[in-house]
């Protein structure tokens, strides 16, 4: 009973901050103009980039593979691109409920341990958060002045004191910390929470054992090329924005991949401010920008809906197939 109330609650947080937050974006939107760019948007472009997403699914399902398989689970890439598909439709419910979703998903099709599995996860988010570091060191080079007035302007409007800053770096440290513990005094625990201890300690050094790194490293490039490619192109769809170029779209990967790690339910809200305040830095003006944040917003959510949507319909009849065979025997 504590915990359906703990669940609601962390639900009701989540959409009352998103539902703030798209208040605030949009008050001072000009509905008719936005309506009509509406009318105005090339929609192919959007139906290309919903149709490529698929691609950077399958990418991340066969990286993850690659750090399943050091630990005794060599996995179709059918079958964990179904596991990251219905963790993506988890996550409109709940910020960070996918990562534990695709992991019990994988545990009820496939017999992955939940917690091994969850080790890997935690190392594909820390590839991500590099990922994205190097991205934004390749902006300072590409678009160095808008990149420090955009950094710049956040940091003035969000007034963050610096206690919040070093509160996030010392919950950082200390979280590396206790994993580092974990890993050194693994062989002295004791007990059932012992195993999920060291389950999730084996999946978290699934990455030093991977037996093909190439492989690794060229899946994720192919993940952050086609994040890109699927912003970008949406560029295109409208009149007032298919003039930019190559380092507007990397300045929307960054902007939106940052936007998107917030624990905000899907991004509602900062997705939209942040990439309508980037975009001003290109002469952008405020109804265009947040109309373009909300096209790409959208189709993201579109894409998740529609392919996790089938993904749970597979799932279902997996495990039926499953039930029945075992059934037999």
């Amino acid at each position: 009973m504590k915990k359906n109330i703990s669940t609601s609650l962390k639900v009701l947080v989540s959409i009352g901050v998103a539902t703030l937050l798209l208040v605030l974006v949009f008050r001072n939107i000009e509905w008719r103009d936005f309506w009509q760019k509406a009318q105005e948007v090339d929609y192919s472009w959007v139906v290309a980039s919903i149709v490529l997403s698929i691609v950077a699914y399958v990418a991340r399902a066969y990286r993850w593979n690659i750090l399943l398989k050091p630990l005794g689970h060599d996995l179709k890439t059918s079958r964990t691109t179904l596991a990251i598909l219905i963790g993506y439709l988890a996550n409109l419910a709940l910020p960070r409920l996918g990562e534990i979703t695709r992991c019990g998903v994988l545990n009820r099709n496939d017999n992955v341990p939940i917690p091994s599995a969850l080790g890997t996860v935690v190392v594909e988010r820390l590839i991500d958060v590099l990922s994205l570091f190097i991205l934004v060191g390749l902006s300072l080079f590409i678009e160095y002045e808008r990149l420090v007035r955009f950094l710049t302007a956040a940091y003035a409007y969000l007034e963050l004191p610096m206690w919040v800053l070093y509160l996030v770096l010392t919950i950082g440290i200390l979280g590396l910390v206790g994993i580092f513990f974990l890993i050194k005094n693994q062989s002295k625990l004791q007990g059932k929470m012992s195993k999920v201890i060291q389950g999730f300690v084996n999946g978290f050094l699934s990455l030093k054992d991977i037996k093909n790194p190439l492989a690794f490293l060229v899946s994720t490039a192919i993940i952050w090329v086609i994040y890109y490619l699927m912003s970008y192109i949406i560029i295109f769809s409208l009149p007032e924005t298919a003039h930019l170029g190559f380092g507007a779209g990397l300045m929307l990967l960054i902007t939106g991949g940052i936007a998107l790690s917030l624990p905000v339910q899907s991004g509602f809200g900062t997705y939209h401010g942040m990439i309508a305040g980037m975009l001003l830095l290109y002469s952008i003006d405020q109804n265009t920008g947040v109309f373009l944040a909300t096209l790409l917003h959208s189709s993201q959510l579109v894409a998740i809906a529609f392919f996790g949507t089938i993904a749970v319909i597979i799932s279902f009849l997996v495990r039926r197939k499953s039930s029945r065979q075992n059934g037999r025997k």
